[in-house]
């Protein structure tokens, strides 16, 4: 191959593959129609025939027919362009307007190739690289009209979107050219930087492959080309060459140019190839310098703003001034010194690695540029340099020559570009680059159509283990979740953490609904299996909510939104599990809002009351205790169940001032009824662990109620759940450790729902223990439930806790009770929760 058929169109290296395939020659066919008409059949593209005067397809060969999947020719009769195209094209015009202006084009010039995206009834939207050549058939002027399936080139570049976007940031950011050649149209993308290393502007350099090939050396034609060819040939992995280059002022630079073969075309020939190209000539000049005259050009050396050395046997035996000044030494000081003086620790393996690899000859393909650390003088600091080594022959031995720039002010703004768009734990993307990608990709998809999927995943119950095992191991565990998370999706997909143990993930390009469905499942999975956290193995699953852009929002914040909604709805469903974004969970949630402003309106004005349910002394029938519990009866809604809003009390915070209220109200009743009567009434109210880690001073803890007020602590008794000691930290311990100082009495609600662990019951004093209503309400003679109340109520009596059964109904529940040995109970069957003067009366007898 010579420089003249590189160069003498756009066809590039012969390595390429063909567009479309030539048309049958036209001549021949005006004379020969038979001829024609078997080279049309059997043409191997899809091939039509336009007649541009009626507009209509007049022709359809078999492969045109199949790709389209049509059943068979009848239904292609008399098509026209809009039969077969979208409404719209990808660049925004009708299809009519683009294909009249199309038409024009090639009736005007002869042929046109151009982008087009065709559908049928039997095939989706899909895009072609149309080619249409005017010709003469029979006296009439037609267009043959040739297709190519551009369906997988659009999915690879797709594909290669965001770590190509990332990748010529970088390129850019480090003085590099890029170049990106598209080998099948023979086009060429030239970088602004590629352009100014050899003197040109934006616009002095076109896009042909000739404007490479013709500014190659001649005498290093060849070798260039072998190069490209054996990469592209498969010979060699990567595409590495140092040549000649001709500048804008005629002069020739040396150039290192570095590519890689990164998309491919359906039949698995190279589609397209990127690569850098780095401006070396400084560098040979010093290599020459110091082959020829052993550094008798010092004054260059000297004189040079980058590091020049050379290494041998391990350590540095030649520098240039500037490399001893950027580390805080002396000339004298630095040449001699070992490598485990200067290069970081973190980088010392690999640095004297490719030291023992560029002595020994077997460097080819080593990178020549990298970034590694050097230590300043001292050690205590250390500086970003980018390195170019290669290997020379120095005072008759193999050294590394290495050319040294300080890059400290470049990798800070890396670094502070990551931190604005990296969370610093997993390494995902932040919340700031999710938005900016939700924004990209919302454009894509109007532009393309195709629907995009977000997903918000939670981890759940990972607080029990993040407070059970440590927050270092809970880090390990969201570091490991993040891992199985990129590993179940796609590169162009993307996965970010958005605080704590939420994740988001973001689906383009899809083709349905299904394949999201796929994606969720798959991270299920992945989740399910166990993590090792150091020597412990745990479990944790997920809870995925999934929402659909442009289906069922078109804005990010109403996408986050109800991809959180759908979340918490697979939550509530049982967890481990996805569930979709509907209508309903909107409704649900504007509800939710509504009730949380309600409630801030009815803690202002006092629309909450309290009910006091009577605890019954079994052995005696007695009454001197009662459970306190909060009713809402809202003006507009009428009586509104705790259920339904306590939860989001604790959610919001709410629960803080709403309990606080209790607790002053209860307290104040408890003392009203020892004044009445003259004998200490216990009245418990619960306590959710969000009170429990209160520490605003303005909710003030039952201890200091009671010490504010000068009362004993017997006249209460706090009830907590299971849940609370799970998650009790110093601060919770303290407070039930105050608790029990000032003779306050601690009730352990609802055991047996939770985790019913022995290991409470013996940690933590607890007074009470309240068997929940679920296994009161099964009691019968001989029964399962009668067995579990039994021995429940003899191993609190083993540890010296008094026992309290909810929700009896009956007198069979009361007297199995009884005989078991239970010491209260509280129920319908004794009384229903009492308004504060029915209470009253209803204890009178006992008073």
């Amino acid at each position: 191959m010579n420089q003249e058929d590189m160069s003498s169109g756009e066809d590039g290296l012969r390595l390429l593959a063909p567009q479309c395939q030539p048309v049958p020659n036209a001549q021949a066919a005006s004379g020969d129609d038979r001829r024609f008409r078997l080279l049309f059949e059997n043409f191997a593209d899809p091939m039509l025939l336009f007649d541009p005067t009626s507009g209509v397809f007049i022709e359809w060969n078999q492969a045109a027919v199949r790709m389209l999947r049509f059943p068979d020719r009848s239904e292609v009769a008399l098509l026209v362009p809009a039969d077969i195209s979208p409404l719209r094209q990808p660049d925004g015009r009708t299809s009519a307007e683009k294909a009249a202006a199309m038409i024009a084009i090639a009736l005007r010039n002869g042929s046109h190739r151009f982008e087009w995206n065709v559908c049928s009834r039997h095939r989706d939207e899909f895009p072609v690289e149309v080619l249409l050549t005017s010709f003469d058939l029979d006296g009439r002027q037609v267009l043959i009209t040739t297709w190519r399936d551009l369906t997988y080139q659009k999915q690879a570049e797709r594909k290669l979107l965001d770590s190509e976007v990332r990748w010529k940031f970088a390129i850019e950011g480090s003085g590099d050219g890029l170049w990106d050649w598209n080998i099948q149209r023979g086009s060429v993308f030239f970088s602004r930087r590629w352009k100014e290393t050899i003197g040109h502007g934006e616009d002095e350099i076109g896009t042909g492959l000739s404007e490479w090939s013709s500014r190659v050396h001649p005498d290093d034609f060849a070798r260039v080309t072998a190069d490209v060819n054996a990469h592209l040939s498969g010979a060699a992995p990567l595409y590495i060459s140092e040549f000649r280059f001709r500048a804008k002022d005629g002069e020739y630079r040396w150039i290192l140019a570095r590519g890689k073969v990164i998309g491919f075309d359906e039949l698995g020939k190279p589609a397209r190839m990127v690569g850098t190209h780095t401006d070396v000539t400084e560098q040979r000049r010093v290599l020459v310098d110091l082959e020829r005259a052993e550094f008798g050009h010092r004054a260059l050396l000297n004189a040079m703003v980058d590091g020049v050395f050379v290494a041998q046997d391990f350590r540095f035996v030649f520098a240039n001034p500037a490399l001893p000044q950027m580390l805080g030494y002396s000339l004298e000081e630095f040449v001699g010194l070992g490598f485990d003086r200067v290069v970081h620790p973190d980088f010392i393996d690999l640095w004297e690695a490719r030291f023992r690899q560029r002595i020994a000859g077997s460097d080819m393909q080593l990178e020549r540029q990298y970034e590694v650390r050097f230590l300043c003088k001292g050690g205590g600091e250390a500086i970003w340099i980018e390195l170019i080594a290669s290997t020379f022959v120095f005072r008759g031995a193999p050294a590394v020559l290495g050319i040294v720039r300080n890059i400290g002010d470049k990798k800070n703004e890396e670094i502070i570009w990551r931190q604005a768009n990296y969370d610093a734990l997993t390494q995902l993307p932040n919340r700031h680059m999710l938005l900016d990608r939700l924004a990209l990709e919302i454009r894509k998809s109007r532009r393309t159509g195709q629907p995009m999927a977000v997903l918000f995943i939670d981890l759940d119950r990972f607080k029990e283990i993040n407070d059970t095992l440590g927050h270092h191991l809970g880090d390990q565990l969201l570091q490991q979740a993040a891992q199985r998370l990129l590993s179940c999706l796609r590169d162009i997909d993307l996965v970010a953490r958005l605080g704590g143990d939420e994740f988001t993930v973001v689906i383009a390009g899809l083709d349905n609904r299904d394949g999201a469905e796929r994606v969720a499942q798959n991270i299920l999975e992945a989740l399910q299996q166990p993590f090792m956290l150091e020597e412990e193995q745990v479990y944790v699953t997920a809870s995925v909510g999934i929402t659909f852009y442009p289906d069922d929002a078109d804005c990010i914040e109403d996408l986050l939104k109800q991809a959180d909604q759908a979340m918490y709805d697979a939550k509530h469903l049982g967890r481990n599990r996805l569930s979709y974004f509907t209508p309903s969970m909107q409704a649900r949630a504007e509800k939710r809002m509504r009730l949380v402003s309600d409630m801030h309106v009815a803690i202002e004005k006092n629309q909450f009351c309290l009910v006091f349910q009577p605890i019954v002394e079994l052995a005696t029938g007695r009454t001197l205790k009662a459970e306190a519990l909060i009713r809402w009866n809202h003006p507009d809604k009428g009586v509104i169940s705790p259920a339904d809003f306590i939860p989001i009390a604790e959610e919001t915070g709410l629960i803080l001032p709403m309990g606080d209220w209790v607790t002053r109200a209860s307290l104040s009743f408890a003392r009203h009824l020892r004044q009445k009567f003259g004998q200490t009434f216990q009245i418990s109210v619960n306590h959710s662990p969000v009170q429990f880690r209160n520490k605003k001073p303005e909710y003030p803890t039952v201890v200091e109620l009671l010490e504010a007020e000068g009362l004993p602590g017997d006249l209460m008794t706090v009830e907590i759940t299971e849940g609370t000691l799970l998650e009790a930290d110093d601060q919770v311990l303290d407070k039930l450790a105050r608790m029990r100082e000032a003779g306050v009495r601690v009730s352990l609600d609802d055991f047996g729902t939770g985790y019913s662990s022995l290991s409470y019951l013996n940690k933590f004093d607890i007074d009470y223990l309240k068997i929940d209503r679920s296994f009161v309400q099964g009691l019968a003679p001989l029964s399962s439930e009668q067995a579990l109340c039994e021995a429940m109520i003899v191993m609190a009596h083993k540890l010296g806790i008094k026992v309290i059964a909810e929700g009896v109904e009956t007198v069979e529940q009361r007297d199995l009770l009884i005989n078991a040995g239970c010491d209260y109970a509280q129920g319908y069957y004794f009384a229903r929760p009492l308004a504060p003067e029915a209470f009253e009366a209803f204890v009178a007898p006992w008073a």
